[in-house]
C-alpha cells in the first residue's frame, strides 16, 4: 500500500516536472520568436487588452526597478518620455534598502514639479513637458525595498548567502504583493532577481510578466554584465540599446535583429552639449 502511495506521488511529481519544463521551453520559444518578428517592440501597446466583459481598457501593472546613481537618472528620463500614463497603473518601483538616493530623488522631483506647476510661465510648461508624470511618483506610486544581493566590496563567499536572501525575499514581492504586467529594468544588479521572478509569474500565469530591458545609456560598445546575464537567459520581451555601435557588435553574433535600437533624446541631448562644447 505504501508503495503504491510513493509511486503515486513520484508519478505525480515527474509529470509535473514534465510539465513545467514544457511550459518554460514553450513561452521561451514564444519571447524569442516575438523579439526577432519585432512584435515586442508594441509590447505597451499589445498590453492595453480590453476586458472581454465590459469592454473597458486595463491599466497595465508596472514594476520599475531603480539603481542607484546613473541607473535611477535614466530611468526618470526615460519615464519622462511616457505620455499615456494613464495605462499604466499602478506604478510600484523596486529599490535596494541600502539606496536612500533613489527614493529621496522620487520625493524631491515630486516637490520640483509641484512648485513649478504652481507657476504660470513659459519655463514652467516646457519643464513639465519633458518631466515624469506626477502619476509616477509617490504618494500614486509605491516604492518597496529589498535587500541587496551584495554589496560594493562585499566578498564572493560570503555574497553567496545574501544572494540567495535577496532572490527569496523579492519572490514573495513580485508574486504576491505587486504581480507586474511589465516589469522596466535598465541594468542595476538589483533588477536580476526581479526579472527572474517575473518570468515565473508569467510561468505560473500569476501575471503577463512582460519585461524591457534597456540598456544603460553608457555602455556605447558592449552589454553591461546584467545585461548579459539576462540575454543568456532569454527571459526579455523587449531588449533596447541607445547607440548603434553596441547594435553592431551584438550583430557580428548574429542577435542583432533580435534588439532595438531606441534613437533616444538621451542620445541627442549628449550630442548637443558634445557640439556646444
Amino acid at each position: 500500500m505504501e508503495s503504491r502511495v510513493i509511486d503515486g506521488i513520484l508519478i505525480t511529481t515527474i509529470g509535473f516536472v514534465v510539465m513545467f519544463a514544457v511550459r518554460v521551453i514553450l513561452v521561451l520559444r514564444q519571447i524569442k520568436s516575438s523579439r526577432r518578428s519585432k512584435r515586442s517592440y508594441n509590447i505597451m501597446r499589445n498590453l492595453r487588452t480590453k476586458d472581454r466583459y465590459n469592454k473597458r481598457i486595463q491599466p497595465i501593472k508596472t514594476l520599475i526597478v531603480l539603481g542607484s546613481g546613473g541607473h535611477t537618472t535614466e530611468m526618470i528620463h526615460l519615464l519622462g518620455s511616457i505620455k499615456n500614463e494613464e495605462y499604466f497603473s499602478p506604478i510600484n518601483y523596486i529599490v535596494a534598502e541600502t539606496d536612500t538616493t533613489s527614493t529621496r530623488r522620487l520625493e524631491s522631483l515630486r516637490k520640483e514639479i509641484s512648485n513649478m506647476k504652481s507657476k504660470d510661465s513659459h519655463d514652467s510648461r516646457q519643464f513639465a513637458l519633458h518631466c515624469i508624470h506626477p502619476a509616477f511618483l509617490p504618494p500614486n506610486a509605491l516604492v518597496y525595498k529589498i535587500p541587496r544581493a551584495r554589496e560594493v566590496g562585499q566578498s564572493y563567499l560570503t555574497s553567496v548567502l545574501t544572494t540567495l536572501y535577496s532572490i527569496l525575499y523579492t519572490a514573495r514581492l513580485v508574486l504576491l504583493t505587486t504581480q507586474p504586467d511589465l516589469l522596466i529594468i535598465n541594468g542595476p544588479g538589483t533588477c536580476l532577481p526581479v526579472a527572474l521572478w517575473c518570468f515565473v509569474a508569467r510561468l505560473l500565469g500569476i501575471s503577463r510578466g512582460n519585461i524591457v530591458f534597456i540598456e544603460s545609456f553608457c555602455r556605447v560598445k558592449s552589454l553591461s554584465l546584467t545585461g548579459k546575464v539576462l540575454w543568456k537567459m532569454g527571459i526579455v520581451d523587449l531588449f533596447v540599446v541607445h547607440w548603434p555601435e553596441l547594435l553592431k557588435n551584438v550583430g557580428k553574433e548574429g542577435h542583432q535583429d533580435e534588439m532595438v535600437l531606441l534613437d533616444s533624446f538621451l542620445r541627442h541631448d549628449f550630442k548637443k552639449k558634445e557640439a556646444e562644447m
